[in-house]
């Protein structure tokens, strides 16, 4: 008589995880940095993120651009031609010409201008590269939270697709443990051990097994679709993931305090907000500079020359005469219509807005670091949970099939021993999981890795 092998078949999933998809010559092999890597050249989330990078540079070469006088260049000729019949007499009266009086001339010009410096503003223009270098530093502290965000989310897509592979090694295991329990329920009815009934019993388990590995394919197909769209790359192939888990261990020993500690030390959340409210202050300090006087000057360097024939001018490139010009200007605002106290009160406003803002994403940040803790713990202790019970259920079930094979046991209660020990294995299966994908939550709240 055949001896049932579901324990060892069950087992399967667990223990030849690594090597999945071994022999299938059309998987892509990826692990995750691999898979990372790729999403950082390719998903699209994070490679905006990355295009405010070259905003930010340029809004502070505007802002040091601010401390240089604009220069221009001017070139240019006139060409001339006047015909007179008519001239002004002594007391400039109009009299007419015997004869027509004909001219061509033409006339050169050179500048070069320096447009107006600001020499004194109060600061304004110090103010101004100030808020943009804070500006400059808050994009790259928020690329790198996106950063952040886009390999917390490839994780988590890729334990999940890992488990979806897996999931399909345990129900494919489950389906040859159902079909080999109908062989065994088939032989037993041969020697009158068992019914016809318990026959149909076995074939109903194995159509519904069969219904479970199809729906277990389908998830891992939609697994492997998510994970691909995180990674910003679309393909037909089936990938084999070949990287597994971190290893459970428990988070008990982890301070809380230390980790929130760090998290709003070094979170890039935390400092975007701290640079915004840097960003606001700065704004601040240059609208109040508007109150200052201003002292300007501004310079400028010309030629030029009249000719008497219509083409000297195009050529002369040394105009025989000179210019040059210095000007200096002071500005005392006393009133713009309160448009200044406005922009004042606008950037304190601000401000005070930045301020409560960055408190409020401290706390966020620490409630999450705490929360993130919270489930990393609950998840630890669910996968001993889960590995506990599934070791009892595997040893009720060894008991089970003992008892069915010399008819002192049923299929129904054999069916049920089967049926918990496939739920534990299930479960055992995805608590491992939960707790991978609650370890990258956890770093991505608190912003690096977590060493147990």
């Amino acid at each position: 008589m055949t001896r049932m092998r579901i324990p060892a078949l069950l087992g399967l999933a667990m223990l030849a995880a690594p090597a999945l998809h071994a022999q299938a010559p059309d998987t892509v092999p990826l692990t995750l940095n691999q898979a990372l890597r790729t999403a950082e050249e390719n998903n699209p989330t994070y490679r905006r993120a990355l295009t405010e990078v070259g905003t930010a540079r340029a809004d502070v070469r505007r802002a040091r651009g601010a401390f240089l006088p604009s220069v221009t260049l001017g070139l240019g000729t006139t060409i001339g031609y006047s015909r007179a019949v008519s001239a002004t007499g002594d007391f400039g009266e109009s009299v007419s010409r015997d004869t027509v009086v004909t001219s061509n001339t033409s006339t050169a010009n050179q500048s070069l201008s320096l447009g107006q410096v600001t020499l004194l503003d109060g600061g304004q223009r110090r103010s101004d590269l100030r808020a943009a270098r804070a500006g400059e530093d808050a994009v790259a502290a928020r690329v790198a939270g996106a950063g952040l965000t886009f390999r917390a989310d490839v994780s988590r897509r890729y334990w999940n697709a890992v488990r979806a592979d897996r999931t399909i090694r345990l129900e494919e295991a489950l389906l040859a443990s159902a079909r080999d329990r109908l062989e065994v329920t088939r032989a037993l009815v041969r020697v009158g051990v068992r019914g016809p009934i318990d026959v149909l019993g076995a074939e109903v388990t194995v159509a519904e097994q069969e219904q479970a590995l199809e729906r277990a394919r389908g998830e891992a197909r939609v697994a492997q679709l998510d994970l691909r769209q995180a990674m910003g790359v679309m393909d037909d192939g089936w990938l084999r993931l070949t990287d597994e888990p971190v290893s459970l261990f428990d988070p008990a020993p982890l301070d809380d305090a230390a980790l929130v500690e760090r998290a709003l030390a070094g979170h890039p959340r935390v400092q975007r907000a701290a640079l915004g409210v840097t960003q606001s202050e700065h704004r601040l300090s240059s609208a109040q500079a508007a109150r200052w006087p201003r002292l300007a000057v501004s310079a400028g360097l010309g030629r030029n020359e009249y000719f008497r024939d219509p083409y000297s001018g195009l050529y002369d490139l040394r105009p025989a005469n000179r210019n040059a010009n210095v000007s200096f200007g002071v500005q005392i605002p006393l009133f713009n219509g309160y448009q200044t106290a406005y922009q004042i009160q606008s950037a304190r406003a601000a401000r005070d807005a930045a301020q409560e803002d960055a408190r409020g994403e401290r706390l966020a940040v620490e409630r999450e670091v705490r929360g993130a803790l919270v489930d990393l713990d609950n998840a630890y202790r669910a996968a001993q949970n889960a590995e506990r019970t599934l070791g009892l259920n595997r040893r009720r079930l060894e008991l089970a099939q003992q008892q069915y094979r010399v008819g002192a046991l049923n299929l129904t209660d054999l069916t049920d021993a089967v049926e918990r020990t496939a739920r534990a294995e299930r479960d055992a299966l995805r608590t491992r999981f939960e707790f991978a994908t609650a370890h990258a939550t956890l770093e991505e709240r608190l912003g690096g890795p977590v060493r147990p």
